[in-house]
């Protein structure tokens, strides 16, 4: 993944120290930049500042791990003091070292840290002159070769005015060894309401609407000064990718949403003026969005977010961008009604880059199990029959759509799964190369609903009970519906199966618990998806 690529390419003067400091031999002594190492000591140690958004790590491999915390109340970059230690009261330290909480990044730290064991336990902190960070744990992966079980959330869409973080809480006492996040941590915009005391006043307008790069910012101190959001961050280890809200709804490439009657002056909703034109937008989402995250940047490809993170000697999680590549929607990105335009070979959603990489790893992988992080819905949705309810997913897309899932099958991948976000909807079934029960299986989907944000019911302003009423008859594909609730789902890759849990809890009362809502099994080889409860 990224943390992999910002590693490689050593330019020559930093290969040279590298050697020199490692013992390995080197053609020519090692150059020194003298004005580098003049500004690095000129660095002060910070002696304030507050950790009020947490620590978090991230894209954790067998040895190594990415932590990241924000250090608010600094002036200047500053120095700040690292442990990584085996227990929790770090009596075992196994690292310290300065790292930097740089001004340009909002102040936070992003660390690469390897030499780890695999499939261990570690818990790290940082420190000021006088002030500690909460205590973070994280567990590295098993080995590449291990037959280790490996168990999984993930989840989407947490609009922090929608409602309350009780997932979250709940997220932090599991026994997991990742979290996968699948875009839409931050909304740019009110959208849905929710609790009275999370109403959301950020922005120049205080409408909740954001544009610069600070109020983007603003959005992610929000949500991370959450206690239960902090908690689960502090608990796990992350993957992350954006979907569409880190920057605008349903935005599309270099494009706002094709619904937009108004692009240049308005937004997608066409009611909120732009501040700020579209693309210089979109910069400010990308750059806050890797300054709030536990991940590194690609050199060469700063923006890249696509990858693969292997997961012990079962698994490989492939995760795709599926925004900032893509084509417009057809149609206008239009809702409940046909789209003659949604097959047409010559729209991209991942873009002849990523596509083409993503078309060999897959196939090239030797884990047992591929999961697929999915931004946006695979399967189709049709509300009645051979009508696309959504443009925005893969079903606007169908035509890639079919032509990467028909080379998986003629290059003989199997054990195949989907876990997906974006719908705010819980959905499972069968994965067919067209999307339709009519296609070629190829694997399975789950998708795991949304944290807080409401789902289609209140969108179309139909109940849950109608929609689904028509959408089982029109989708046979499709094995389980729930519109009505919110939560995550837990999915353990085994040798033999894989299964799956949805968990589902009320967001309008603070601290309630959540409840299994229904369990999954797939076994291994056979690209079907089995309703346990």
């Amino acid at each position: 993944m990224s943390e992999n690529g910002s590693e490689s390419g050593l330019r020559r003067r930093e290969f040279l120290v590298a050697g020199a400091a490692t013992g390995f031999a080197v053609a020519a002594p090692p150059l020194i930049n003298h004005a580098a190492v003049a500004r690095a000591a000129k660095v002060p140690v910070a002696r304030g500042g507050k950790f009020l958004h947490g620590v978090s790590s991230g894209f954790p491999t067998h040895k190594a791990i990415t932590l990241w915390t924000r250090v608010s109340e600094l002036e200047r970059t500053s120095k700040v003091t690292l442990e990584i230690a085996r227990d929790k009261h770090f009596k075992k330290i196994v690292k310290s070292k300065e790292v930097k909480a740089r001004k340009n990044q909002d102040f936070t730290v992003h660390e690469r840290i390897n030499g780890l064991k695999p499939h261990k336990e570690y818990y790290y902190r940082f420190e000021t002159k006088n002030k500690k960070s909460r205590v973070g744990k994280f567990r590295t992966m098993p080995p590449p070769d291990s037959k280790m079980p490996i168990k999984i959330a993930y989840m989407s869409c947490q609009d922090y005015e929608a409602g309350y973080y009780n997932a979250h809480a709940a997220l932090a006492k599991e026994d997991l060894d990742l979290v996968l996040f699948l875009g839409d941590y931050m909304y740019e915009h009110r959208y849905y309401p929710g609790p009275d005391d999370r109403l959301d006043t950020l922005g120049a307008n205080g409408d909740g609407d954001v544009q610069t790069l600070d109020e983007y910012r603003s959005k992610y101190h929000q949500a991370q000064a959450d206690p239960d959001l902090q908690a689960l961050a502090a608990a796990h280890a992350v993957v992350n990718v954006w979907d569409d809200h880190e920057v605008e709804d349903n935005y599309a490439g270099s494009q706002p949403d094709s619904a937009s009657t108004d692009p240049e002056n308005l937004e997608n909703d066409n009611k909120t003026p732009r501040r700020v034109p579209y693309l210089e937008r979109r910069k400010n989402g990308y750059k806050a969005f890797f300054e709030s995250m536990p991940r590194m940047r690609y050199k060469g490809d700063k923006n890249r977010i696509y990858g693969s993170v292997r997961l012990g000697g079962l698994a490989e999680l492939f995760l795709t961008d599926q925004r900032q590549y893509r084509d417009l929607q057809p149609c206008n990105d239009v809702l409940l009604a046909g789209c003659a335009d949604s097959d047409n070979p010559a729209r991209t959603m991942l873009g002849a880059d990523q596509k083409a990489w993503f078309k060999n790893a897959v196939p090239a992988s030797d884990a047992k199990w591929k999961l697929w992080g999915s931004e946006v819905m695979l399967m189709a949705l049709d509300l009645p029959a051979n009508n696309h309810v959504n443009q925005d997913q893969w079903d606007g897309y169908g035509a890639e759509r079919r032509e990467i899932l028909e080379h998986f099958v003629n290059t003989g991948v199997e054990n195949l799964a989907t876990l997906v976000g974006d719908i705010h909807t819980f959905f499972a079934g069968d994965l067919t190369t067209n999307g339709e029960a009519s296609g070629t299986p190829v694997g399975v989907e789950l998708v795991g609903g949304s944290l807080t944000s409401l789902g289609i019911p209140e969108s179309l302003g139909v109940s849950a009970d109608s929609i689904t009423a028509l959408g089982i008859p029109a989708n046979p594909h499709i094995k389980f519906f729930d519109l009505k609730n919110r939560g995550y789902a837990v999915a353990t890759i085994g040798k033999n199966e894989m299964t799956a849990e949805f968990r589902t809890c009320d967001t309008q009362t603070r601290g309630s618990k959540p409840v299994t809502s229904a369990k999954f099994q797939v076994a291994s080889g056979v690209p079907q998806l089995n309703v346990v409860s």
